[in-house]
């Protein structure tokens, strides 16, 4: 019980840690400081910086993952197998992070993907395929049955900018917020949110 609470609280603080100082700011003293381990612990539990990093991706990401793949199953299964409709799609994508780190804002508790989005390196593209990318490639095999006429590779790349468009701006809601909000879009509001990226996705990866 006493290596699972270590394993845990480990696990917490360098979470809160990337999110707020990012990866490269962060150090193991820092994150068993906060954790009141020792760095013993991080190697007996993780192995290395790089290795906690991944656990704290699984963390955050293997909950949002499953809710996707859990709705497009369902979504699949309602229609018989047919494609599904893009923005649906994008929406069973999409709304379950948007709300997880939406939830999390408002919380206070920084954006962990947002934090690591700006400082991109090596270790962290490596574990974010590692997380999201059995996901991703659903999902693109998916949008190519409802967009046949857009190449596999087009459609990964509009993904990833439609990712990166999603990680900004939760990432910066607040700043965001103040500056939509004289044209009606408050953004702490998730759903509002999600709604835009759906029609901004859908253009974008309509386009022939």
């Amino acid at each position: 019980m006493a290596a699972v609470d270590t394993r845990e609280r480990l696990l917490d603080a360098a979470e809160r840690l990337f999110a707020e100082q990012g990866f490269a700011a962060t150090s193991l003293r820092e994150i068993t400081r906060e954790a009141d381990a020792n760095l013993a612990a991080v190697n007996y539990h993780f192995g290395s910086k790089d290795g906690l990093l991944l656990a704290s991706l699984h963390a955050t990401l293997d909950p949002i993952n499953e809710e996707r793949l859990t709705g497009l199953d369902a979504e699949l299964a309602a229609n018989g197998g047919a494609p599904v409709e893009l923005e649906t799609l994008l929406r069973i994508f999409l709304g379950p992070a948007v709300r997880h780190f939406a939830q999390a804002a408002a919380e206070g508790r920084p954006c962990l993907l947002g934090q690591l989005h700006r400082e991109p390196h090596a270790g962290l593209i490596d574990a974010l395929h590692e997380v999201l990318g059995p996901v991703l490639d659903r999902f693109i095999s998916e949008a190519r049955r409802t967009l046949p006429h857009v190449s596999a590779q087009q459609l990964m790349l509009r993904g990833t900018f439609l990712m990166g468009a999603m990680l900004h701006v939760l990432g910066k809601g607040a700043e965001l917020t103040m500056r939509v909000a004289a044209e009606g879009q408050d953004l702490r509001d998730p759903e509002t949110l999600l709604e835009s990226l759906v029609a901004f996705g859908a253009a974008g990866m309509r386009h022939a």
